[in-house]
């Protein structure tokens, strides 16, 4: 895998006055929908959702099925963190648990995501070991959780992520020429990793002078992500070398690629490059933001390789090879 050169970004990691936004930017709706219908239909959604991965790799989906589930997931996620004390919080500490350095699960306190800048987001990672789901330890489960009802709440919005997988790969595959079921085994189930991100209200006098996320690509294959009312996500034009505020309707998912798609197709989708500001309406700095992304990951013992008919830019890798040699990256940023 080809790193980024670090020292000669394309894009700056926070938002500053140098940045050129297009505020005329409007991203491409996928419905779900689509896929239940004709050929027509479906046609019209692989083909929507091909051109946008290799574009900027983001979509909207919409009626994707999970829309009765986003809102308890929400409020929820939200209660983890505003209703659990700090003490408690930090019984759940991130421990390193999967794939050495890259994958903390567990709590992450407010300004310690990232060791080059601190930003204003607190959060938490899970994998499928936290839920209550086929093959996992029920009572185990119980254990990554201050309260159960965070459990039963998350549950659903985990199966229904889960479900959403399968039929997008299909129609990137198709939208590639490429046998629909290649990655069926892989993703049955998926790697998954659920993380909850809390931004707290900003005071005014701090508005100017944090960062929430630095700009990044993900590591996955793809990142789901419920549209949130809040301002915040920006995504990079590559080729334009523009920033846009990504705004999505209640209920839909913020679609993007990670590298690992980026990899397997040489390059012909893109990986994602996008992160989190502050909201310039002094309202929406005075509320909480939360989002609750879904990241799909290689297993450790998978194979990481260009698909059938690509020309190869990257050598065969071990998913767990993969994962660390994308940590050591972006650990110095």
């Amino acid at each position: 895998m080809v790193e980024n050169d670090l020292d000669n970004l394309e894009y700056s990691l926070v938002e500053g006055p140098d940045d050129v936004f297009d505020d005329g930017f409007e991203p491409v709706v996928c419905d779900m929908a689509d896929l239940d219908g004709d050929a027509v239909a479906r046609n019209r959604f692989i083909d929507r959702l091909g051109t946008a991965m290799a574009d900027i790799g983001l979509v909207i989906l919409i009626n994707h099925g999970a829309e009765g589930v986003l809102p308890a997931a929400t409020d929820a996620a939200l209660e983890m963190f505003t209703t659990v004390p700090l003490e408690r919080k930090m019984r759940y500490i991130a421990t390193d648990c999967t794939f050495g350095e890259p994958l903390l699960m567990g709590y992450i306190p407010l300004h310690e995501s990232t060791p080059s800048l601190p930003n204003s987001v607190e959060a938490w990672e899970l994998d499928k070991s936290a839920f209550r789901i086929p093959g996992e330890d029920a009572k185990k489960a119980l254990t990554f959780w201050p309260e159960e009802r965070f459990e039963i709440a998350l549950r659903p919005y985990w199966q229904a992520c889960e479900r959403i997988v399968l039929p997008l790969v299909h129609a990137m595959f198709r939208y590639l020429g490429v046998e629909p079921s290649l990655y069926d085994e892989e993703l049955s189930p998926p790697n998954s990793v659920l993380r909850f991100n809390h931004y707290p209200p900003i005071e005014e006098a701090e508005a100017g002078r944090t960062g929430r996320v630095l700009a990044h690509e993900d590591y996955g294959l793809i990142t789901l992500l419920p549209a949130t009312p809040v301002e915040g996500l920006q995504v990079f034009h590559p080729r334009r070398k523009t920033w846009s505020r990504v705004y999505a309707p209640a209920g839909s998912f913020v679609m993007n690629s990670g590298d690992w798609l980026k990899m397997i197709t040489s390059d012909h989708f893109a990986s994602c490059t996008h992160r989190v500001g502050v909201p310039r309406d002094r309202a929406q700095r005075a509320v909480p933001r939360l989002t609750i992304p879904y990241v799909v990951h290689p297993h450790e013992t998978s194979t990481v390789e260009v698909l059938p008919g690509f020309d190869p830019k990257y050598r065969p890798i071990s998913g767990r090879d993969f994962m660390t040699r994308l940590a050591a990256r972006y650990a110095d940023r």
